[in-house]
């Protein structure tokens, strides 16, 4: 019986298949050469998408020692995707291949017979935690002993991406934030109401913790990336939590013209946790619900605690359209149609699940709403971290 698809063919080839068609690149001391001359990894799919060679540097891109770890594999599978099991198809199968760069590439070449690029990003397993992949995928259709098959090679993009995602929020975020706080330090001089300089305080401390917040943020992904971010656990109320999460964009300018408000939990429960970290990536689901939201639209920040669990949720009126969706988490994915943008949830899901023991989820729907959910456990476990 075939597996189901949601994207692409299901269909595999028998060993036997695999093994010759391995055998016929590999006695070919051209091919050889040519694959590797490639500059990173480079492989040769058969018509259902399978590996049959590859050069040297897909051993350490595929994290593997010997040929049998890598043959009759797709993509997706070699690099340890996590959207491989979605379907009992495999790799290409799942809704989620609908937007992957690597997948929409080889179907593209199978079925124009022509050569395509793409940028891919994918989410892989190593060593038990996630990494981010960033790719610039080419296909190239290529025929080899009157048969069929797809040359697919990889430029690696993440330093460029990251390159563009700092640029973004230096050039542009801060400099924002930048601008409005010597706007407001001007203001201050020039005031001479006693209550308006007050007001105009207050606005100059908020502006400058987002902008320390900002900065720090960007530290804390690449200390979390390189496995050394440091935590500090302490035990805190999970409306202490709460309340100094809404009080972040309480006064913020996103606010206005919006309904934004915090409910507390009735009975409070003591979390294990490291408040910085937490409150700030609370803050970035806010942002985006408040970005995302329209005129007189309800961002609402509330919690709950069950099974020696506490969930914080951020909810918003407007929903997440299914393609959206399908890439969410992702680094560098935005939904701002501008480079460099994406940072925020990656970051989020990055350092609650890698670092605090936790989990990130949301829901879109007609019924429900948006909702992101950050889990916590209330009591933290050094020795399974």
């Amino acid at each position: 019986m075939i597996p189901e698809t949601q994207f692409d063919s299901p269909e595999r080839s028998e060993p036997e298949e695999i093994i010759d068609d391995y055998l016929l690149f590999k006695v070919n001391p051209l091919i050889s050469e040519i694959l590797e001359g490639f500059p990173e990894f480079v492989v040769v799919l058969n018509r259902n998408r399978q590996i049959v060679a590859f050069n040297n540097k897909a051993y350490d891109a595929f994290n593997v020692k010997v040929p049998e770890q890598i043959l009759g594999k797709r993509i997706g599978e070699a690099l340890n995707c996590i959207h491989t099991n979605q379907m009992a198809g495999g790799c290409g199968t799942s809704s989620f291949c609908r937007e992957c760069g690597a997948g929409k590439s080889v179907k593209q070449t199978r079925e124009t017979n022509a050569k395509q690029e793409e940028e891919c990003k994918i989410t892989a397993l190593r060593t038990g935690k996630e990494i981010s992949y960033e790719f610039s995928v080419f296909t190239q259709p290529i025929r080899f002993k009157n048969n069929s098959y797809t040359l697919f090679s990889v430029k690696d993009i993440s330093s460029e991406k990251r390159k563009e995602a700092l640029e973004r929020i230096f050039f542009h975020d801060i400099l924002n934030t930048s601008s409005a706080i010597n706007g407001l330090a001007q203001l201050l001089i020039k005031e001479k109401e006693n209550e308006e300089k007050e007001h105009l305080t207050n606005s100059l401390v908020v502006s400058s913790e987002q902008l320390l917040n900002e900065i720090l943020l960007q530290r804390e992904i690449r200390h979390a990336e390189e496995g050394n971010l440091q935590i500090s656990i302490k035990g805190y109320s999970a409306n202490e939590l709460l309340q100094s999460a809404f009080e972040v964009y309480q006064n913020h300018e996103l606010t206005i013209g919006k309904n934004f408000f915090v409910e507390f939990l009735e009975n409070d429960v003591k979390v294990q946790t490291d408040k910085v970290l937490v409150v700030r990536s609370l803050g970035n689901l806010i942002k985006n619900a408040l970005e995302a939201s329209l005129n007189n639209d309800e961002v609402k920040l509330y919690a709950y605690s069950a099974d020696d669990t506490v969930y914080f949720n951020v909810y918003s009126t407007q929903l997440i359209p299914e393609n959206v969706q399908l890439q969410l988490f992702k680094r560098s994915f935005s939904t701002k149609q501008k480079k460099g943008r994406g940072i925020g949830l990656y970051s989020v899901k990055l350092i609650i699940e890698q670092n605090l023991q936790g989990k990130v989820s949301f829901v879109s729907s007609d019924q429900l709403g948006t909702v992101f959910t950050i889990e916590i456990p209330l009591n933290f476990t050094p020795e399974s971290t």
